[in-house]
């Protein structure tokens, strides 16, 4: 039989408040792919469980007060309910809705339940205080269940452990997306947007192109950009490491007049016939004045 008492939860709240604080603290940048999956379900608990359970704790600090469900019932939908007053404060402050004042509002809001249900629980004799436990008999639960019932819990364990170790695999193994290069073109404002749509014959027309590398190992790239599949101009090579990125101005002509010319920007690695990357853009050609 599995069976412990916590007479200060609100001591695990603190420890998760602290761990929680220093994951966000962190960023997700750079971090193992298991921490922010980590820092996600601390944060559900800290928003959806963790104030409104201090709450009816305060609220019900006597044992025989509501049973566990009812408790656990209540912990939910009071937190759900503290949500909305608490954004409306935080949205006339002047940081606004975001991840720091979110936290430390939480927070300040468990913390004041908190202590009013321990000074609550502190004033009441030993045996009339809530204690949080778990009593739990597997041995005699699985004893109790007849053939069919077994059955069907013994698939249920191993699709559920199946899941797990899914989710793991995903979370601890790389993304797949750390094993490609990032290549963009940015307009004249730095975004993707706001690109040149209008030049005349031979006059030079400028764009930022930027290349990541998220490949695992040291890349050398190169880029060409063609019109109608004749070479305007090629710029590298470009020697990355992997996480490092590479931005400039590329600047080139377009020798022939015309309406939505079609401009390709190809990028290749080193050895690579084909690109490995491209990206297009159109731009309408005047004839050049005399």
């Amino acid at each position: 039989m599995i069976k412990f008492k916590i007479r200060n939860e609100f001591l695990i709240f603190a420890v998760v408040g602290l761990i929680l604080l220093a994951l966000i603290a962190a960023g997700i940048e750079g971090v193992p792919a298991l921490l922010p999956m980590i820092r996600l379900l601390l944060g559900l608990a800290f928003v959806l469980f963790m104030p409104g359970y201090a709450l009816q704790a305060a609220l019900f600090p006597r044992r025989e007060d509501l049973d566990g469900p009812e408790r656990l019932a209540l912990a939910f939908s009071l937190s759900i309910a503290v949500a909305p007053p608490l954004a409306l404060l935080l949205d006339q402050l002047p940081w606004g809705i975001t991840l720091w004042p979110i936290f430390i509002g939480e927070a300040l809001v468990t913390g004041l339940f908190s202590g009013v249900a321990w000074w609550r629980r502190r004033r009441l004799p030993l045996e009339e205080r809530l204690t949080t436990g778990i009593n739990l008999d597997l041995r005699g639960w699985w004893a109790a269940q007849d053939r069919t019932n077994r059955i069907l819990y013994s698939v249920l364990a191993g699709a559920l452990v199946l899941a797990l170790v899914s989710a793991i695999a995903i979370l601890v193994g790389p993304a797949p997306g750390d094993f490609f290069t990032e290549f963009y073109v940015l307009g004249s404002e730095g975004l993707a947007e706001n690109y040149p749509r209008e030049t005349a014959v031979g006059d030079p027309v400028t764009v930022t192109a930027g290349i990541t590398n998220r490949e695992g190992t040291a890349i050398t790239y190169r880029i060409e950009i063609q019109v109608e599949g004749a070479l305007l101009s090629e710029i590298g090579p470009v020697a990355l490491d992997h996480g490092q990125t590479w931005e400039q101005d590329v600047v080139y002509a377009l020798p022939e007049a015309g309406d939505d010319q079609v401009v390709d920007f190809f990028l290749y690695r080193e050895g690579d016939v084909e690109p490995y990357r491209s990206l297009r853009l159109w731009i309408n050609v005047l004839a050049a004045k005399d």
